[in-house]
């Protein structure tokens, strides 16, 4: 196997589980050294420890600059420069609101979860990217960032600031070889919509398998794998010529009108 990103650093943001972490584990195998960046010091670091000596833990709540700043000021103390950056935290407040219902509160945490760590994801990667040669940014967006979902236009709204930062930050930087591209999942399971300190059962993940069967043309949910499979390659020199942009990996969810299909099953 080709080590894609033998001697690069990267952070991963929201790696203690999930895709990030299946992300973390696929970079470390492909030579990359790991800053995985996680709230719950407990799981992110059994999760560090799977991955071993190439993994660091930084304990972090993406909504404190410091925090995560932190992050960065580790690959300067300990590489001088940095590769990739995973900016892959979210989805905040987890609950259903409505537009008339929701608080200035709420919403202004689902940007700041969403969207102002990516921000921050960006400017502090670029310094460290510049002086590195070049760079890859990815985000975490959702296919709610490209549609309507009822009861998350907090979560929505923020997620489609991804693709606008990351559009921005490809049309500034492209001459200085740093990358920005946005991964838009569908259903992937993982605990996306579970709190953060929940247990996560085999039944939870049936429940998302389930919808991803009904849902996905190709009759099944994503697995954290295959997002990680899309990140490496973003990541990596593979996608040296691709900038600015959005991919979608849904097993072809928003490719179907589900109102026609509806129909047509009666």
């Amino acid at each position: 196997m080709t080590n894609k990103l033998e001697g690069k650093t990267a952070i991963i943001v929201g790696a203690s589980a999930g895709m990030g972490l299946a992300s973390a584990r696929l970079f470390a195998e492909h030579g990359a050294n790991v800053i995985m960046v996680g709230r719950n010091q407990q799981r992110l670091q059994e999760a560090a420890d799977l991955i071993g000596d190439q993994a660091v833990p930084v304990v972090a709540d993406v909504r404190d600059e410091s925090q995560l700043k932190a992050a960065f000021d580790i690959a300067d103390e300990r590489w001088g420069e940095l590769h990739v950056v995973f900016n892959n935290a979210g989805p905040g407040d987890g609950g259903s609101h409505s537009i008339a219902d929701m608080t200035a509160d709420i919403f202004d945490d689902f940007i700041a979860v969403n969207l102002r760590a990516a921000f921050l994801g960006m400017k502090y990667a670029i310094p460290l990217m510049e002086r590195a040669g070049g760079g890859s940014i990815i985000s975490t967006s959702s296919i709610g960032g490209i549609s309507g979902v009822p009861g998350a236009a907090g979560y929505c709204a923020a997620k489609a600031g991804c693709h606008a930062l990351s559009r921005s930050l490809a049309a500034e930087y492209s001459d200085k070889n740093i990358r920005a591209n946005v991964i838009v999942p569908g259903q992937v399971t993982t605990r996306f919509g579970l709190p953060s300190d929940a247990p996560q059962s085999e039944a939870d993940l049936e429940v998302i398998r389930a919808r991803g069967r009904r849902l996905s043309p190709m009759e099944r949910a994503g697995e954290a794998e295959d997002v990680a499979n899309l990140a490496l390659f973003l990541a990596s020199d593979d996608s040296s010529y691709i900038t600015g942009q959005e991919f979608v990996i849904d097993g072809g969810m928003t490719a179907v009108n589900h109102w026609i299909r509806a129909i047509r099953e009666g």
